[in-house]
């Protein structure tokens, strides 16, 4: 997880369907359809995010605040789509929103940027916690632009947790399946990376 970034607008849009990860999974009754469910909504919460890996799944809104402008910000997190408002407290105490002709933000690149524009300069703050904060959309509005093996492996932790359902099992007990995990760690993005 980064300092500074939440998630302010969660999303909306399913990875994948009950009817999907059934057939993924070869379930062919609905008297798990509850577990199932819940089941994938903990598996995408253990990796979608900046709370997971870093990286939203579906479109979402995140924000970064910082204390003040740092001469050129960098957003944490992967696919960011927009930069849909930066807000700051000026000296008066007001929060006041940029201008979006004032800046420029680069989202084609990891990690993606804002600087102010040419032959301008940020705004003086005030000097406060959380003078400055950033709003982006970030995440995929249709699933099938989602990375596929980043599905499989939700699907991989969904089937590993309705196959391994105690707290105790025999063997070498893993929260999440070594295929999985390698899955995320090449999509995982900042310092959840390391």
């Amino acid at each position: 997880m980064w300092h500074g970034v939440s998630v302010v607008a969660k999303p909306t849009a399913e990875l994948v369907t009950l009817a999907k990860l059934k057939a993924r999974l070869v379930v062919d009754h609905d008297d798990d359809n509850d577990l199932l469910g819940d089941l994938l909504k903990a598996a995408i919460a253990r990796v979608d995010g900046p709370f997971g890996i870093g990286y939203a799944l579906m479109e979402q809104t995140w924000r970064k605040t910082m204390d003040c402008f740092p001469r050129c910000i960098l957003l944490p997190g992967a696919p960011i789509k927009s930069v849909t408002s930066i807000t700051y407290v000026d000296d008066a105490g007001m929060t006041q929103t940029l201008d979006p002709a004032s800046y420029r933000a680069v989202t084609t690149v990891e990690p993606a940027s804002i600087e102010p524009a040419y032959g301008t300069s940020w705004p003086s703050t005030r000097d406060v916690t959380g003078a400055v904060t950033v709003e982006y959309k970030i995440g995929e509005t249709d699933p099938t632009n989602v990375p596929p093996d980043l599905v499989t492996a939700v699907c991989m932790i969904v089937a590993h947790w309705y196959g391994v359902r105690g707290a105790v099992a025999a063997g070498d007990l893993k929260e999440v399946p070594m295929g999985a995990q390698w899955i995320l760690d090449e999509h995982a993005r900042g310092r959840v990376a390391a």
